[in-house]
């Protein structure tokens, strides 16, 4: 972040005549007031681009460690989009439909959309994605680094989400979690479940499970699932259950939690 300053400091010194033998004595108090005078009129007023700098100056850095861990025995993680945010803004809401972005994620594990939606967000501080999938039995981890006006420092959320590839539309994460108790060095863990977006049929369809044991489709615009609200998913059934025609066997099941995330408050 580059701050600039502002500032014009103007002098005018007023001097009688000097030297020759015909001088008179100078009045000093008078030319002193007059310095005086022609200061205050030459330094202008602070303007709204410096009152608007030394705002921004007024800042903190914040640091955070976030370690995820997949518990699962067969889903991998799709890369984790990541937020930090304050209350105005939230990924999700239990109840409610998913956003495009959120069921982007849920659907096909794909963070773009999600991110561009965040970052719009006049509450999100930053929003990214950490790349590559997180296997069965992994961790990934990454540091958020966040510069915040002083003052605000207990205003802070974090989030973060990603799909459990092997499904239709499920996924894990943490929605809205408060920042402003954690101490530096201190560390929080989680147990993240499993939600369904509600945006497309649990068909368990190698057609339409995206990841690697089915291989197919991501994202379709059609929300099929009648209910077309995130919910807790009531996990998967498998072959092995009586679902012939699904692509998906008892190694693929879950039971919450599917993910464990520590996050640690680093010092600036």
């Amino acid at each position: 972040m580059n701050y600039q300053w502002f500032g014009f400091i103007g002098m005018a010194l007023v001097l009688s005549g000097c030297g020759g033998s015909d001088s008179k004595p100078k009045n000093t108090a008078s030319s002193s007031s007059m310095a005086m005078s022609s200061m205050m009129a030459a330094s202008p007023a602070p303007s709204s681009s410096a009152m608007a700098s030394s705002s921004m100056a007024a800042m903190t850095t914040l640091s955070y460690s976030v370690k995820v861990t997949n518990l699962t025995a067969a889903q991998p993680l799709s890369p984790l989009a990541y937020t930090l945010h304050k209350a105005a803004f939230k990924p999700f809401t239990i109840g409610m439909p998913a956003s495009l972005g959120v069921e982007m994620i849920a659907e096909s594990g794909a963070t773009t959309d999600y991110i561009a939606e965040a970052s719009a967000n006049a509450a999100v501080i930053m929003a990214n994605t950490a790349s590559g999938m997180t296997m069965p039995g992994e961790y990934k981890e990454f540091t958020l680094n966040a510069m915040v006006p002083m003052g605000e420092e207990d205003q802070l959320y974090f989030s973060v989400l990603s799909m459990l590839v092997n499904t239709n539309d499920a996924l894990t994460g943490l929605n809205s979690i408060a920042l402003k108790q954690l101490a530096i060095g201190q560390s929080w863990t989680f147990n993240a479940l499993s939600y369904d977006a509600g945006t497309e049929k649990n068909t368990e369809l190698q057609a339409s499970i995206p990841g690697p044991a089915a291989g197919g489709e991501g994202f379709n615009a059609q929300r099929d699932d009648l209910a077309n609200q995130v919910t807790m998913h009531p996990g998967v059934i498998t072959r092995d259950d009586g679902k012939t025609d699904s692509v998906l066997t008892q190694i693929h099941r879950w039971d919450n939690p599917v993910a464990r995330i520590t996050i640690t408050r680093l010092a600036p």
